[in-house]
């Protein structure tokens, strides 16, 4: 009978060492894949931080590109608006002078 029990005991003794191995083995791989996790995730963020990135720039870009635009638009009718008012200015500085003149020289109005 204590052969019996030696060998309960033995085997009993084995198991309990298989299963603290394949603890330590499960806490390693729990380890590795929280490490793998990690440089997944890094990357992961690296990869949406350039993508951000990009797609700010060519919004920014495009809002440049509009906004360059509308000034050339707004310069654009500022030029035409201060021709015209040169010409208006030269027309009535041309009826001022017509008018100086006639009244110096006494045609009246």
């Amino acid at each position: 009978m204590s052969t019996a029990i030696e060998e309960t005991l033995k085997a009993l003794t084995e198991f309990e060492s298989n299963l603290d191995g394949a603890k330590a083995e499960a806490s390693e791989a729990k380890r590795q894949m929280l490490r793998k996790a990690g440089e997944w995730a890094e990357t992961a963020k690296g990869i949406a931080i350039a993508e951000a990135q990009k797609i700010a720039s060519d919004t920014i870009s495009k809002a440049r590109k509009e906004a360059e635009k509308e000034a050339e638009s707004i310069a654009k009718k500022g030029r035409v608006a201060v021709k015209r008012l040169e010409e208006s200015l030269s027309k009535q500085r041309s009826k001022a002078s017509e008018l100086v003149e006639k009244t110096l020289l006494g045609e009246g109005s």
